[in-house]
């Protein structure tokens, strides 16, 4: 089959998907349309299989007369082979084309002999109840569970629904999957097309089932380098299988496939994938369970691992895992709250000597301290495991923008002394609503990772003493260095930033010894940073539990702080979708999206962007004083955090909740970020994406000073971070993950 010819067939099998579109969402209508599918793939799967038995007869199987006595006979022999070899049975009258038929007429117009709704129910059913106690018993168990033919959703009145299904079933009937070629997956790939299509549009739920196809590909060629054949590939959170498969393309055979799938229409989807793509039921093993909770392959080790767990998802972490084999030798366990090191601890124990495993996981799991460093500490000085880190292009999984990354680790690495660190970042192309990595990005990672090869702003080999220096922390830029290093350095400009820095920080120094004088509060001194944190956090407790109050130029004391809510005082603004294509239309105008908010938080930026004549009936813009929240994160705390935007002209991305209030904006960003973070991070809803709505931050109840004294608190607290700031330019030159500021842009 040709690309084009292939290309139509997935057009029509999306055409005939869409006949359901109106009736339900996504999710739903394609659970009905996928079943659809998989039932017609079985029933000419057995017809080609009898007909193949029932040659030397010369007869057909569809021709066989069930109700006589050598109908009977021959059903029965066929069913015990098939039983056998296809682990599935059904009737000449149960196949696909004849219900196909009967639902569409057969040239008959008596309504009643058309209605097929109860005969189409029997068949999905038979089909599960013709393995009973057989080898195939439990690949087949409930496999059509979520195909509700008497759904409401489907049709008002039985009629409706028959009529529906009827006419999705003749177009399917039309359709030739051309499984006797046996060289060609012609339908396997189609089904792929389907589920990618399904994903697309279901947003933040695509995770649930779904690694879009070039992820796939980057995590099967990583675990296939150097081999031909795998005896066992494996995947604990297995979604619809595609991960699974898509390892079976880049080597010659896999002998057998095992997968773990929580969400019970996913496993559905996931056995279903299996079968039509040829792989027979006695070479795959997939179970629905909780992996970290309940693992299911607890005696096994794998050759090939890969996974695309849920991001930061919850799990128990009860002190009894620490008497689990998988999670003993560690010391610690992964937080609760982000199991992410978790399942990189579950598919260590699963690996073979032999093997190699590829696992994505969100950017924070390869900085963020305690028990995740401890971990990474682990795996990385006593186990030597570690063997590449691949940042990947921020929003190329569906339901998420968040820049993620691949771990690739190893028992038995061919290269001990080092790390291998990727920075593919910035290697993507794009598509009307999301990035994607195009084949010579792809091509571009697996060479650098087979050749194990250095290039500037790209691929760096760490020695693992580097790595410990850097206490075990991966985040990617430190090793693969952005910025061109071929740059010509002036020394007399560096001492001069450096004079400037070190005259503001005495200018703030001095300015905050009379604010503190005023106060009648010790200012802060020294150069320990962590102290300066301490100090930081502990005025700003003070400011805001009103042990510290300020007084007016006269000397007086302002009025008692009021609790307003929040959506009183404020008019809430929703961001828009920005593309790249916007960006460019409108004069490359600045913007900030969640990815770009997210990255730069912990960061004090004193540049100001001043774009305010810019304009666009498409576009949010900032206002001076505005304050902004993620709209949407990786995990609650993440979308918590408050920045302020203190000039206009910023175009505001979609994934950002704007309030736009006569407050001081710095003082209200203090007073979320600090006072009222975990107050907003309970409103979040979602597991592996999380958000917030304006509608719950509207009803937040604030503490709030007249103006002026929220003008006085602002000052303050933003000249106490300044110093801090400015003293950690002096000590490090870097302020990355040292503190958390309000980021002003």
């Amino acid at each position: 089959m040709s690309e084009d010819q292939k290309k139509v067939l997935e057009q029509q099998l999306w055409n005939i998907a869409n006949t359901l579109r109106g009736k339900m969402n996504a999710d739903e209508f394609r659970d009905y349309i996928l079943g659809f599918i998989f039932y017609k793939y079985l029933s000419e799967k057995m017809e080609i299989y009898a007909n193949t038995i029932l040659k030397q007869d010369k007869i057909k199987y569809h021709d066989i007369q069930e109700s006589t006595k050598q109908g009977k006979e021959y059903i029965e022999a066929i069913k015990e082979e098939s039983l056998e070899k296809l682990g599935y049975f059904l009737k000449p009258s149960e196949l696909f084309g004849e219900v196909a038929k009967r639902g569409n007429g057969n040239g008959n117009k008596d309504k009643e002999s058309n209605f097929i709704l109860e005969d189409l129910q029997k068949i999905l059913t038979n089909i599960q109840l013709s393995t009973m106690g057989t080898a195939s018993e439990e690949d087949f168990d409930n496999l059509f569970e979520d195909m509700d033919l008497n759904s409401t959703k489907l049709g008002k009145s039985p009629e409706a629904r028959n009529e529906i299904i009827a006419k999705v079933l003749s177009h399917l009937d039309k359709i030739d999957f051309k499984l006797e070629s046996t060289e060609l997956d012609v339908l396997g790939d189609a089904y792929e097309y389907l589920i990618g299509q399904f994903a697309s549009g279901a947003g933040k739920k695509a995770g649930e089932f779904y690694t879009p196809q070039q992820v796939s590909m980057v995590l099967a060629k990583l675990v296939t380098t150097g081999k031909t054949k795998l005896k066992t590939v494996y995947d604990p959170t297995c979604g619809s299988g595609s991960l699974l498969l898509r390892v079976a393309k880049e080597v010659k055979e896999v002998s057998k496939f095992y997968g773990q799938e929580m969400n019970r229409t996913t496993y559905n989807l996931a056995r279903m994938n299996m079968i039509l793509h040829g792989v027979h039921y006695l070479k795959f093993d997939i179970k629905q369970e909780d992996t970290l909770e309940h693992p299911q392959h607890i005696d096994k080790q794998f050759e090939a691992i890969v996974a695309n767990p849920p991001f930061s998802a919850q799990w128990s972490a009860t002190p009894l895992f620490m008497s689990d084999d998988r999670f003993s030798q560690y010391g610690k366990l992964a937080p609760g709250s982000k199991a992410d090191f978790a399942f990189v601890q579950h598919m260590i124990y699963h690996l073979a000597d032999n093997g190699a495993m590829a696992i994505v996981l969100p950017h924070g799991a390869l900085f963020r301290s305690g028990a995740e460093q401890h971990i990474r500490k682990y795996l990385i000085e006593d186990r030597n495991y570690l063997d590449a880190v691949i940042g990947l292009p921020a929003n190329i999984f569906y339901g998420t923008s968040i820049p993620t990354c691949i771990l690739v680790f190893k028992k038995c690495r061919e290269n001990p002394d080092n790390i291998l660190f990727i920075d593919a970042s910035q290697h993507f192309e794009k598509s009307k609503n999301q990035n994607y990595l195009g084949e010579k990005d792809i091509d571009k990672i697996i060479t650098t990772y087979r050749e194990r090869k250095e290039e500037n702003k790209y691929g760096y080999l760490a020695s693992l003493k580097e790595v410990k220096q850097n206490e075990y922390n991966l985040n990617i830029p430190r090793y693969v260095n952005p910025y061109d290093p071929d740059i010509l350095i002036d020394i007399n400009l560096t001492v001069k930033k450096l004079k400037e820095i070190e005259d503001e920080s005495n200018r703030l120094q001095i300015e905050l010894e009379k604010k503190c004088t005023a106060l009648n509060i010790a200012p802060p001194i020294g150069n320990n940073l962590n102290l300066l944190k301490e100090y930081k956090n502990g005025v700003i407790q003070m400011v805001f539990n009103q042990k510290i109050r300020f007084k007016n130029n006269d000397g007086l004391p302002f009025p008692e702080w009021k609790k307003k809510k929040l959506g009183h005082i404020s008019t809430f603004l929703k961001g828009k979708n920005i593309s790249k294509s916007d960006i460019v239309k409108n004069g490359n105008i600045p913007c900030i999206r969640y990815g770009e908010l997210y990255t730069h938080y912990s960061e004090v930026i004193t540049t100001i962007l001043s774009h305010t004549n810019l304009n666009s009936k498409d576009l949010i813009f900032s206002k001076e004083n505005d304050v902004i929240i993620p709209a949407s994160g990786e995990t609650a705390i993440d979308i918590s955090t408050a920045a302020c935007v203190v000039k206009g002209g910023v175009a505001l991305g979609g994934d950002l909740n704007i309030i736009r209030s006569e407050l001081n904006g710095i003082f209200l960003s203090y007073y979320l970020n600090y006072v009222r973070k975990k107050d907003i991070a309970r409103l979040a809803q979602g597991i592996s994406v999380v958000h917030i709505y304006s509608i719950q931050l509207k009803l937040l109840e604030v503490d709030i000073p007249c103006l002026e004294e929220q003008n006085k608190i602002a000052d303050f607290l933003f000249d106490v971070d300044s110093l801090i700031n400015n003293k950690i330019k002096l000590s490090s030159g870097s302020i990355q993950n040292m503190i958390e500021p309000i980021t002003v842009i």
